[in-house]
């Protein structure tokens, strides 16, 4: 199976005339700023700086943002990716906060109906 090709250019944010193009801007510095200084400790504190400007930035609809932003084990790479372009922040910096949050929220995985109960044999 051929792997899709993906279109450079495609990652564009469309136009919103409901977004403040100033609010918007000061919302991404103090962003970067944050993520710098380490001061952004959760995911959903990014959608709460100014959620419409972020929001349209990141191509997301609303509950979608709140959903993925709120418990981090639902954002996709290209999430994590689009946050860290548009606050010009290192991937790896928006990728540990996400992941860090996310492990605190995690339930480990219980795999042990499907391995073989102990002195069993092996089917």
């Amino acid at each position: 199976m051929k792997s899709k090709k993906i279109k450079h250019g495609a990652n564009v944010a469309k136009e919103d005339l409901n977004v403040n193009p100033r609010t918007l801007e000061k919302a991404l510095r103090t962003l970067k700023s944050r993520f710098a200084t380490k001061d952004i400790k959760h995911m959903k504190e990014i959608p709460e700086e100014y959620v419409t400007g972020i929001r349209s930035a990141l191509g997301l609809g609303y509950e979608t943002m709140i959903t993925r932003y709120h418990d981090p084990r639902k954002l996709t790479l290209e999430d994590i990716l689009n946050t860290a372009d548009i606050t010009s922040t290192e991937y790896e910096t928006v990728m540990n906060v996400a992941v860090r949050e996310a492990i605190k929220n995690h339930t480990k995985r219980d795999i042990s109906k499907l391995l073989p109960k102990e002195g069993e044999a092996p089917r």
